[in-house]
C-alpha cells in the first residue's frame, strides 16, 4: 500500500525529494551516513521495514518513546478507540484525569501535574516557574546534557571547550545575549564542582537542572545526592529531567534508583505511549503558581497550550503505563539489556578492542575508548571513526541503532538481542578487516 502511496520510488529517490522540502531532508536534529539512510514504511514490536523492503531490528524505538515496540496492540486498541470518539478539545477528559493519577502516583512527593506538548517544551516551562516561585533568573546546566531546544538550555551541550566554566557556549546561533547572561554551566559527575558554583551563586540562581543520563553516562550517587543537599540548604530549585529515564529507568524513574526526591520532575517519551507528550509535576507549593487563578495576584506562571493532555497522548499514554506497571516488567527490560552489555563486552574483549559499557536501566551504550567515561569531557576519547563506521555496518546488516548506543523494548526477545551482538561482533571483525 505504501508503495502505492509513494508511486514506487526507491528510499534514494524519496530522500531527494525530501531534500527539496525539509532542510537537510530530515526531521531530527542529527545526521546518518548517506548511504544507509532510508525511508521507512512500517513497524511492529522490535522491528521497522523500508519502502524497499529492508527488515531491521529496532534499538532507537523513535528516540525512546516506543519502550513497548511499534503498534503495541493494547496501545493501538486504545488509540483506535479513541479515535472514534474525538481527538481534541482544549478541554479536560477523564482520559486525561486517569492518566495524571497514574502519572502523580508513580512519582513521589508529585501532587500536580502540568501537561506540556513535548519535553522540550517542559523543560521551558520547568524553568519559567522555578524562575516565578524563586523570584531569581539564572539557571544552572551541566557540560553535555541536551534538554530539549529552547533557549535556556541550548548551552554546552557539544562545546568546544574554548570557555571555562562556569561560562556557557551557545549550541545554535539566534540564542539573546541576555539569556546567555542568566545561563551557568558545571561538569557532570563533579559534586566538588557543583556545591561550588551554586553557593557562590545562591542568591541568583533560580534551579539546578539536572538529566541523570546525560550522554547515557549515569549520574553518580555522590554528585546527585550533593546537588540535592546543597539545592535545598541554598533556596534553589531542583528539577530533574527524566524525558529519557522516566518509566525507563523503572516505575518510578531513576529518582527512585537514586533514593533522591527533586522539587520538580520533568516527564516525556514513554509518557506517551508513542503520542508526543511532555509535563511536569511537582508539589502543590510549587506547582500552584500554574493555576489561571494566580492572575489576579500577580503570581501566575503561563504554562498553556492548545494540544497539552489531549486525548490521543494521554489514551496512548494511559495503555502503555498499564503495560509497564504489570509485574515482571522492568526485570525482563533489565534482563535483556544485560544479555546484550554482557555479550557485547566478550566480544570486545576476544577482538582486543578497548570498550567501555554504559548501562543504566535497559539503555545500553558503548564507547570504543580504553579510558573511564564519567563526564562530556572523558567521551571524547572514544574512537569516534570506529563509531561511525560500526553505525553504518550495523544499518546495512540490518540493526537499526543510535551506532553503539541501545534502547531496549519490552518486546526484544532473547534471541533478538543474541542475533544483533553476532552482527555486532561480524560489523567489528569487517571494519578491523578480519573478514
Amino acid at each position: 500500500m505504501l508503495n502505492e502511496v509513494v508511486k514506487g520510488k526507491t528510499s534514494e529517490e524519496l530522500l531527494s525529494d525530501l531534500e527539496e522540502f525539509l532542510p537537510g531532508g530530515i526531521v531530527y536534529r542529527s545526521t546518518q551516513d548517506r548511504s544507509v539512510r532510508t525511508i521507512f514504511s512500517h513497524g511492529k514490536g522490535s522491528r521497522l521495514w523500508d519502502v524497499d523492503g529492508n527488515e531491521y531490528i529496532d534499538y532507537i524505538l523513535g528516540s525512546a518513546p516506543m519502550i513497548l515496540g511499534h503498534a503495541h496492540p493494547e496501545v493501538t486498541k486504545a488509540l483506535h478507540d479513541r479515535v472514534d470518539n474525538g481527538t481534541q478539545f482544549m478541554q479536560p477528559t477523564d482520559i486525561m484525569l486517569k492518566h495524571a493519577k497514574k502519572v502523580v502516583g508513580a512519582i513521589e512527593g508529585a501532587e500536580k501535574i502540568k501537561y506540556t506538548g513535548t519535553g522540550s517544551e517542559a523543560v521551558f516551562i520547568a524553568l519559567r516557574l522555578a524562575r516565578g516561585y524563586t523570584g531569581k533568573s539564572k539557571i544552572l546546566k551541566f557540560e553535555g546534557a541536551f534538554h530539549g531546544t529552547c533557549d535556556y538550555v541550548s548551552f554546552s551541550t557539544i562545546p568546544s571547550l574554548n570557555l571555562d566554566f562556569p561560562n556557557p557556549e551557545p549550541d545554535t546561533q539566534g540564542i539573546p545575549k541576555g539569556v546567555q547572561d542568566s545561563v551557568l554551566i558545571a561538569p557532570y559527575n563533579d559534586p566538588v564542582y557543583a556545591e561550588k558554583i551554586i553557593r557562590e551563586n545562591k542568591d541568583d540562581l533560580a534551579a539546578v537542572l539536572l538529566c541523570p543520563q546525560t550522554l547515557h553516562i549515569p549520574a553518580e550517587q555522590e554528585f546527585i545526592d550533593t546537588v540535592r543537599k546543597v539545592t535545598k540548604e541554598n533556596g534553589v530549585l531542583f528539577i530533574l529531567d527524566e524525558v529519557v529515564t522516566g518509566f525507563r529507568v523503572a516505575w518510578g524513574g531513576a529518582q527512585s534508583h537514586y533514593g533522591v526526591k527533586p522539587d520538580l520532575t520533568i516527564l516525556g517519551k514513554a509518557l506517551g505511549g508513542g503520542i508526543g507528550i511532555g509535563c511536569l509535576v511537582g508539589p502543590n507549593e510549587i506547582m500552584q503558581y500554574l493555576d489561571p487563578a494566580k492572575k489576579s495576584t500577580g503570581e501566575y506562571v503561563q504554562g498553556s497550550g492548545t494540544f497539552t493532555g489531549n486525548p490521543l497522548a494521554t489514551t496512548a499514554g494511559l495503555a502503555a503505563l498499564n503495560v509497564l506497571e504489570q509485574p515482571g516488567t522492568y526485570e525482563k527490560l533489565y534482563k535483556m539489556a544485560d544479555r546484550l552489555s554482557d555479550n557485547l563486552q566478550k566480544i570486545c574483549e576476544s577482538l582486543e578492542v578497548p570498550a567501555v559499557i554504559l548501562k543504566q536501566g535497559p539503555t545500553v551504550d558503548l564507547k570504543f575508548s580504553d579510558t573511564p567515561i564519567k563526564d562530556y569531557r572523558s567521551s571524547l576519547n572514544k574512537d569516534n571513526e570506529l563509531h561511525d563506521n560500526m553505525a553504518v555496518e550495523l544499518m546495512k546488516r540490518g540493526v537499526f541503532s543510535h551506532g553503539t548506543s541501545f534502547y531496549i523494548s519490552t518486546v526484544h526477545t532473547k534471541e533478538e538481542i543474541d542475533e544483533t551482538s553476532n552482527i555486532f561482533e561480524q560489523s567489528l571483525r569487517k571494519i578491523r578487516g578480519l573478514i
